[in-house]
């Protein structure tokens, strides 16, 4: 049996609907800002994310799409783009020349730092009127429910995977 929240059945089935509803606004309404801002052309946050993971390392495609928990042809093409901005280059992979790695240049790790700023601007205005302990007892919810929906998605099936 699955664990719920204290409460009736009832009351934990309206607390995770409200959570569920709750967190989809969040994603709407960070979708929504990240639309408005000119330094950053539609469908750049996901790509910007991607760079995130990058930080100063080199990484395979592969082990990209692992992080991002997306399909490997999603991250070639975010790739791509981020490499026609000049954001990221590509090297052969030296003990597998058939992969490449990618690393962000210059530019990308200047993007990833505005881009890092200006969440923190966001974020932190949002917050203002509140506690910084609520902000850090919100931020540890929201990691452990993060964590615990990826150890329970872990083990399902993935319906983007070939047999065989």
């Amino acid at each position: 049996m699955d664990a719920t929240p204290s409460g009736s059945p009832a009351e934990a089935d309206q607390a995770v609907d409200e959570l569920g509803a709750a967190v989809i606004a969040l994603i709407h309404a960070w979708r929504t800002i990240s639309r408005r801002v000119p330094e950053h052309p539609p469908g750049i946050a996901a790509t910007m994310e991607m760079a995130r993971l990058l930080g100063e390392d080199e990484h395979r495609l592969s082990r990209i799409a692992e992080l991002r928990g997306v399909d490997q042809s999603v991250i070639s093409r975010q790739v791509t783009d981020l490499q026609r901005r000049g954001l990221v280059c590509r090297r052969p992979d030296p003990t597998d020349h058939r992969a490449s790695l990618i690393r962000l240049t210059a530019d990308g790790l200047q993007v990833l730092e505005s881009s890092r700023t200006l969440r923190q601007d966001w974020v932190r205005g949002a917050l203002a009127r509140r506690p910084v302990a609520d902000v850090r007892t919100t931020a540890e919810l929201v990691a452990a429910l993060a964590e615990e929906l990826a150890a329970r998605g872990a083990d399902m099936p993935d319906p983007l995977s070939r047999p065989g």
